[in-house]
């Protein structure tokens, strides 16, 4: 099994649970041929390579969605801390991707668990998975939400866990 695994992260947390899906995703996966690249979206090919069996894509949720340029220079301000993705997000890579008819996909996204009544509109691994959709990909697991305390993180306790066991649960998906 083959998986690409592009993130979006301001302040790291994306990054994060990117790495621990794909960390998962390998406890699954063994033989020679198998292998799983995790990249940032600002250094993520543009054409999806041959062979790749499954593409994973995260963000964090900015403004209810998926961040704009406008939200991420406004993420530059809230932390001493250079921001991850300055350069371009999910949005604008799903703007230019071009992808396999057919391609196994699935959506993750970071984003608060309250106050309870916003939690429950939409976020950007919803949009992520409606614009996938349209380049031809098949969804393969409904989009799963990573819990940040707060808006420049860290991680809820027990989120990496749970996006490693969610690795192992997306590489079982696909009779690996």
């Amino acid at each position: 099994m083959r998986a690409l695994v592009i993130y979006e992260s301001m302040f790291g947390d994306a990054a994060t649970v990117a790495k621990s899906v794909g960390a998962g995703i390998s406890e699954v996966c063994n033989g020679p041929e198998d292998f799983v690249t995790v990249v940032e979206v600002g250094e993520a090919p543009i054409e999806i390579p041959a062979g790749v069996d499954l593409l994973v894509l995260g963000s964090p949720t900015h403004a209810f969605g998926l961040p704009r340029p406008n939200t991420r220079a406004d993420a530059a301000t809230k932390s001493a801390r250079e921001v991850i993705s300055a350069r371009i997000g999910i949005r604008e890579w799903l703007d230019a991707a071009t992808l396999v008819a057919g391609q196994a996909a699935v959506a993750f996204d970071t984003r608060m668990d309250h106050p309870k009544t916003l939690t429950k509109l939409d976020h950007a691994s919803r949009t992520t998975e409606k614009r996938v959709r349209k380049l031809g990909a098949h969804l393969v697991a409904p989009a799963e939400h990573f819990y940040v305390v707060d808006t420049t993180g860290p991680l809820v306790e027990g989120e990496v866990d749970r996006a490693r066991a969610w690795g192992r649960t997306l590489a079982g998906k696909l009779g690996q």
